[in-house]
């Protein structure tokens, strides 16, 4: 009998969270595992992309019309509607007003995943509204920038039979909030599917605009998250030293674009700054700009940096979770701090020192790993019932688990024997897991 995996997700968007989502259903052994991906809303740009072995539902919700089959549900999506209309309330308790909202899943599952963490309505929903033999949080960011330090998300990552982080900083995020989970939190870098993103980049769009200067590229949705209002404050600066010899591609779309077209035109900027919108593909941008720059805030593991490494691309990026694991500064690419100036003069450096970024690459080109994906490991480690890997997992029924630190509708956690022995896991940069010696 397969393995039956459930995934929770938000929607498959062009986003760095959603393609390492895709990049590693595309390593699952479906000979042997059923996996089930739950999404808040059908369709998005990534869609399409998904294995055809993945069966995909939307998470169902009920409509008045459904008041006589389904009472309690109609009763409490008012209740829940009612709550997120009145006095507007923070955003963690949005989520979890918004996962009540769906109705519970039907099936038992032997894993049941929150892809999207630490405080999005998936990580709600899976533990009120799924029954599973394991649930795990899968964390893409820390804790202090994610809202992950409110009673109420702490109260539910607890709640969890195990996390994997996807950057060692974010790992130690959470256990600095939640040392009894020592030995129950696994590194898991986001995967990267190295090959198909190659071969898009070979029949994808690039420049075409005929300019003959330095491209600098950053990739990523228009919020302030991704930084680039301090792009635009740090293509002020370049001017200033550089005159109008370079020329930034911002590739994504977002809620902050009108904000930006207004600094852009403020600034004078029209012609430095290039808002090329969503692109499904933006591998042959990559492939073919001088200099890749991620000016982010904060990030868990940074997707796109971790795709111009594929191409070894110079990159600067921001003292985010996950570039030092990526880059080593100043040897494979250069680590700066969030601020505007620094930026600029790291940018300005390189343009003026062309061999050095040369140099800089080689050494990217020599030195990135991209291992083979290995989710066996993933699968013995989550379900060892099933896999016969680790023993030690109590019996308990269902009457057991309802006991188990109710919190929302439908609450309820897998009886897990915290005690059991574990496989000590070696992470590899460029998303996979193996046995340490």
């Amino acid at each position: 009998m397969k393995l039956q995996i459930a995934i929770v997700t938000r929607k498959l968007i062009t986003g760095g969270v959603e393609r390492a989502l895709i990049a590693m259903l595309r390593h699952i052994p479906y000979d042997r595992v059923q996996v089930d991906l739950y999404v808040e809303s059908n369709g998005g740009e990534l869609f399409h992309e998904l294995p055809a072995e993945v069966h995909v539902e939307e998470l169902a919700t009920v409509h008045p019309k459904d008041a006589r089959r389904h009472p309690l549900a109609v009763a409490g999506k008012a209740f829940c509607m009612a709550r997120l209309h009145c006095g507007k309330p923070p955003f963690i308790r949005q989520c979890r007003l918004q996962s009540w909202m769906y109705l519970p899943t039907k099936k038992r599952y032997d894993l049941a995943i929150s892809y999207h963490a630490p405080n999005t309505a998936p990580v709600f929903y899976v533990i009120d509204r799924m029954r599973a033999d394991r649930k795990v949080l899968w964390l893409h960011g820390d804790l202090e920038t994610n809202a992950g330090l409110t009673p109420l998300a702490m109260r539910y990552h607890s709640r969890y039979d195990w996390v994997f982080a996807v950057s060692a900083d974010a790992l130690d995020s959470f256990l600095r909030v939640h040392p009894d989970f020592e030995g129950r939190v696994s590194l898991f870098h986001n995967f990267v599917d190295a090959d198909g993103i190659r071969a898009k980049a070979a029949c994808g769009p690039t420049f075409d605009d005929g300019f003959a200067g330095f491209r600098i590229l950053s990739v990523g949705r228009l919020s302030p998250q991704k930084g680039f209002d301090i792009a635009v404050r740090v293509c002020e600066r370049l001017r200033e030293r550089i005159g109008d010899s370079f020329r930034w591609y911002l590739c994504g779309e977002g809620e902050q674009r009108v904000e930006l077209e207004r600094m852009i035109d403020e600034a004078g900027l029209s012609e430095r700054i290039v808002l090329l919108g969503n692109r499904e593909n933006p591998y042959g941008y990559m492939r073919n700009c001088d200099l890749y720059v991620q000016p982010s805030r904060y990030e868990g593991y940074c997707t796109t940096t971790n795709e111009a490494r594929l191409f070894a691309k110079p990159v600067i990026t921001t003292d985010v979770s996950g570039a030092r694991e990526q880059f080593e500064d100043g040897v494979t690419g250069w680590i700066v701090p969030i601020d505007a100036d620094e930026i600029a003069e790291k940018v300005a450096w390189c343009i003026a020192h062309p061999a050095q970024m040369r140099e800089t690459a080689s050494r990217l080109r020599d030195r990135a790993r991209f291992a083979e994906d290995d989710v066996s490991s993933l699968l013995s480690l989550c379900a060892p019932t099933k896999l016969g890997i680790v023993s030690g997992k109590e019996d308990c029924n269902d009457k057991d688990r309802d006991r188990n630190k109710k919190i929302g509708p439908g609450g309820g956690r897998a009886c897990v024997d915290r005690n059991a022995a574990t496989h000590r896991l070696q992470s590899i940069p460029g998303g996979s897991l193996r046995r340490a010696a």
